[in-house]
């Protein structure tokens, strides 16, 4: 017999031994009711699991046969001696409350995971060997089972699954961090190394737990928790004892869930899924203060089930970005988010009276919602997802105008809405109204500005009028103030006579031949119908036309190809009818009215294939080919048009222009079937540059007569080079070639701009695809910095870079970048380097706008901190030098900050220029300097100029808390991040807007 605790010394006569409690279990409450009994809790449940070693792994029972097997209940396979004994353990279990923190810390994982097993049995009536059996047939009761205690067993198991990997991963992040601690390590930390090999085994069902634990939580039926008085344990003299499952008690919902995403929100912020342990965190608060308020006080009794720390629950909260604030409109907006959207209109509203909330995340609060509506969620009815659009614009609108300084300027809106302008505006009206009698007198001095502004501008677009919107809404701006405002704008209107008010002249009766004609063929120019056009047509046809009726308009033009295609066509309505749709259909291309012309050419295209027109062998019938083309040349105009948006059939349209190509190439000279014009060639090779068929153009023959082609095939060959060749500098000469001779001078010429038939010129409007525009970018900029004489020399080695003209280079380079821009705006490579030809220009203000545009980007319009590499010691002496010529010292002197080492030197000679204080208002910058030692320079600087004020000022600002030199390195970069934000901000405002 072995005692738990073995001494030197005799017992104490309190002391009990373990199988004291199994030959009489009624003594087992009166000791554990003791204060401090000996044996502790644990210490019992050790040596009860200890003595009872099967379970965990033993499917059948070792021993011979045991008479006694025969009275133990069906489907568990134990002796009566191992079930007594299990049996108890799980008793002082339910004592402690299933009280996990507690186990964990005083069990090793092997008798966790044997109690936890001997529990699910118990319960299950039947033998569960964990966790193999609940990945089977775990939902199976035996003759004894319970279902709802076998579901409270579960979800104690699962839990601790999680848990299980959670603690093994900070002791051993402990255990790293303090390597020589030894004799100190807690019990914890012992037993979860010894038993470190069992942990891994969980990680395969970890998912299994979580889903588990999710459909728990979506129970409607109460959560039953296992008491003491649930399991009746088995005396000497009694062969069997049914347990009392029915003596389990309901918990309240609230406590249950508490406890749930409690663990969970442990086991998430282990793995690093900080969204969703921010949802499950915010979820165990909610539902804890509900509990809380429910329960904790009434009975008197502890909690039956919720073991929540508040402490370390704040803990969390904290750690997930909860600032713990509930009335902080920050929090409520993200947990609105959260929620998808709930209560964000009062959030919002709130906040333009209380103005916590920064712009920028209100302004990412409106783009998430229009990106969430973009990608079609089926989320809740289309209708009211639009109008919480509309509702959020409407408020930030209203922020927007009452903050009087943001970079982003809220008519930006109102354009942006342009379809539903009415309706925004009417929200307009509608929120401001509501909260106007709350807002200062600035603030309502400042709205009213704003909707006179939106009266001005807007005035003849509204519907319903502006007149119905002051009479619902009649707090902003009055009935009457309307009208005045109105009388002092309105302008003398210009009258019109009645004939110049007409939209179309009715021709009179009348048998004057050219007037009729004339009527006629000004019908025939307006109408884009193909229907009506060949009604005129056939008209015209029978008053005998003086001239082809092709020649009336000579906007009308046709490809070489087409004309080829229609001389062998006799004379008349097929002709005439051809040469005008396909004319018309260029016309509508041009207009960028795609759908027309694109409408036009097929009725064209179905003509030339009528049935008659094939069986007579008409020569109509070869206009089918350069109808098609022009019908490519459309499409092609239509995709490099609504780029970056791509085709519906872009399969399609690649092939069709790998044929025109083919056609193009393969074409002798002096066919008979002309060749596809140059023009749209072009436009299929670009399209195939720009959808990166890059293997396509190096396929296909080029030869001379298609410069552009080939260029595009040179391109092509580039950008395969940069793949194949990654990391070196082995890239294909033919693109650099090409493009060098285009800014030759010609002997004895001053040229003094692009052809604008080159090839490159033609290439440029069309080039799309990113990192061809970047090739061809850094192609331009080489020869750009040659010959400026701005590289190293082993890159002067072309011949007489004197012969080259620097201005075209500048030209098509400027050219480019615009092209580029104008579809990849926030693109900040490019932005710089935009911001670097204006500079070599010594257009600084420009150069200094693009800068700043390519930080502001970067920076997601200042919502993440400037740091590098979206900014380098070159770009930083290029800003310091424009700001210094616009003469903007002070911004220059905050600027030299931004390098790796300040440059005090130049900051402090930046600062002593006579015209500093004066021409950009130094003392508005003290807030943005963040080095001690340039503040002290300031101060010093005040004070022999004798300027008392401003050195107060700048003390006033060295004095900050954040500032202080014996800071640690995170304070102080925390405190340079803020400060060059804010610098970044009012650089926004004087070069962007």
């Amino acid at each position: 017999m072995n005692f738990l605790k073995p001494r030197t010394v005799p017992l104490s006569e309190e002391t009990m031994l373990w199988f004291e409690f199994l030959l009489k279990p009624s003594l087992l409450t009166k000791h554990l009711g003791k204060p401090n009994p000996d044996p502790s809790p644990t210490d019992l449940i050790t040596q009860f699991l200890s003595k009872a070693p099967e379970g965990q792994g033993q499917q059948t029972d070792i021993a011979p046969p045991d008479p006694d097997a025969s009275h133990k209940p069906d489907g568990l396979r134990n002796t009566q001696k191992q079930l007594a004994l299990k049996i108890l353990a799980l008793k002082i279990a339910a004592y402690m409350r299933w009280d996990l923190d507690k186990l964990e810390r005083t069990l090793s994982v092997s008798l966790q995971i044997q109690l936890l097993a001997d529990l699910c049995s118990i319960t299950a009536g039947r033998m569960i060997t964990l966790p193999s059996s609940l990945l089977h047939d775990s939902a199976k009761l035996g003759p004894d089972g319970s279902k709802h205690s076998l579901t409270f067993a579960l979800t104690l198991y699962h839990r601790w699954v999680l848990r299980a990997q959670v603690l093994r991963a900070a002791v051993i992040k402990n255990l790293k961090a303090f390597p020589n601690h030894g004799p100190t390590i807690s019990d914890l930390a012992a037993f979860v190394l010894r038993d470190e090999s069992s942990i891994p085994a969980l990680e395969p069902i970890t998912q299994l737990s979580i889903d588990f634990l999710n459909q728990v939580l979506m129970e409607p039926q109460a959560f039953r928790v296992l008491t003491y008085e649930s399991f009746v344990p088995l005396d000497w003299n009694v062969e069997h004892t049914q347990q009392r499952f029915d003596a389990a008690i309901a918990i309240k919902p609230c406590e249950l869930r508490a406890q749930i995403h409690y663990d969970l929100c442990q086991y998430y912020l282990y793995v690093q899924k900080y969204d969703l342990a921010r949802q499950n965190v915010l979820l165990c608060k909610e539902n804890y203060a509900q509990w809380q308020r429910e329960e904790i006080g009434r009975t008197g009794l502890p909690p039956a089930y919720c073991t929540v720390d508040a402490e370390t629950l704040q803990g969390y909260l904290l750690a997930c970005g909860v600032t713990g604030e509930p009335d902080g409109l920050l929090q409520r907006l993200h947990e609105s988010i959260l929620n998808h959207y709930s209560d964000i209109v009062l959030i919002l509203k709130e906040d333009n009276l209380r103005k916590e909330i920064p712009m920028t995340q209100r302004k990412l609060l409106e783009l998430n919602i229009e990106g969430y509506n973009a990608i079609g969620s089926t989320d809740g009815n289309l209708t009211e997802q639009k109008e919480l659009v509309l509702a959020v614009v409407a408020l930030n609108i209203i922020r927007y105008v009452m903050d009087g300084e943001n970079i982003l300027s809220c008519n930006v809106a109102l354009q942006k809405y342009k379809a539903q302008q009415s309706k925004l505006i009417e929200s307009l009206f509608q929120y401001a109204d509501e909260q106007y009698e709350q807002f200062s007198l600035v603030d309502q001095g400042l709205l009213k500005q704003y909707f006179y502004r939106v009266i001005t501008l807007h005035g003849t677009e509204m519907v319903p009028p502006f007149e119905t919107l002051v009479q619902t809404y009649s707090k902003v701006v009055s009935l009457q103030e309307l009208k005045d405002f109105r009388a002092q704008r309105t302008q003398p209107e210009t009258l019109l006579g009645w004939i110049a008010t007409q939209v179309d002249w009715l021709v009179p009766e009348t048998k004057n031949h050219r007037l009729e004609m004339g009527h006629l063929e000004r019908q025939l120019i307006s109408y884009n119908n193909s229907t009506t056009i060949r009604k005129l047509l056939v008209r015209i046809a029978g008053k005998t036309p003086s001239k082809p009726l092709y020649t009336i308009n000579p906007n009308w033009t046709i490809s070489y190809a087409m004309e080829q295609a229609l001389v062998p066509v006799q004379h008349g309505f097929l002709q005439d009818f051809a040469y005008i749709i396909t004319g018309k259909a260029r016309e509508q291309a041009a207009r960028k009215d795609y759908s027309t012309a694109m409408a036009l050419l097929t009725v064209l295209k179905n003509e030339t294939q009528r049935q008659d027109l094939r069986e007579n062998k008409s020569p109509f019938v070869k206009v089918s080919k350069p109808v098609g083309w022009e019908i490519l040349h459309v499409q092609i105009q239509q995709v490099l048009d609504e780029w970056p948006r791509k085709p519906a059939d872009q399969a399609q349209l690649v092939r069709n222009s790998k044929q025109c190509l083919s056609a193009a190439v393969s074409a002798p000279v002096g066919s008979s079937e002309p060749p596809p014009h140059a023009k749209l060639v072009d436009h299929c090779a670009a399209l195939l540059l720009n959808l990166n068929e890059w293997s396509a153009l190096l396929m296909s023959t080029v030869d001379k007569r298609f410069p552009g082609v080939q260029l595009c095939a040179a391109l092509s060959q580039a950008v395969l080079d940069i793949e194949k060749f990654k990391g070196t500098k082995k890239t294909n000469r033919e693109a650099w070639e090409m493009v060098l001779p285009l800014f030759l001078n010609p002997p004895g010429s001053r040229q003094r701009q692009l052809a604008p038939d080159s090839p490159l010129m033609l290439l440029i409007p069309m080039l799309r695809e990113p990192l061809v525009v970047s090739i061809l970018l850094s192609l331009l900029a080489k020869l750009h910095n040659i010959l400026r004489d701005e590289v190293n020399a082993d890159l002067n080695a072309d011949p007489n870079t004197s012969n080259y003209n620097i201005k075209l280079v500048n030209e098509a380079l400027n050219l480019l970048l615009n092209q580029a821009l104008r579809y990849y705006p926030n693109n900040i490579p490019w932005l710089k380097l935009k911001g670097d030809v204006e500079f070599a220009a010594n257009n600084f203000e420009a150069a200094m706008r693009y800068y700043v545009t390519a930080l502001i980007s970067g920076t997601e319009y200042c919502t993440v901190h400037l740091q590098r590499p979206l900014f380098d010691d070159f770009l930083i002496r290029r800003m310091v030098k424009c700001s210094t010529s616009l003469g903007c010292f002070v911004q220059g002197a905050v600027l030299c900050q931004f390098f790796d080492e300040t440059d005090y030197g130049l900051s402090f000679k930046s600062i002593s220029e006579k015209p500093a204080s004066y021409a950009d208002a130094m003392d508005s910058y003290y807030s943005c300097i963040w080095d001690p030692t340039l503040l002290e320079f300031i101060v010093n600087w005040h004070h022999k100029r004798g300027e008392h004020k401003r050195r107060l000022q700048a003390i006033s600002f060295l004095a900050q808390l954040e500032l202080n030199a014996n800071n640690n390195e995170e304070i102080k970069r925390e405190a340079a991040a803020i400060r060059k934000n804010r610098f970044l901000r009012s650089l926004a405002k004087q070069y962007m807007c």
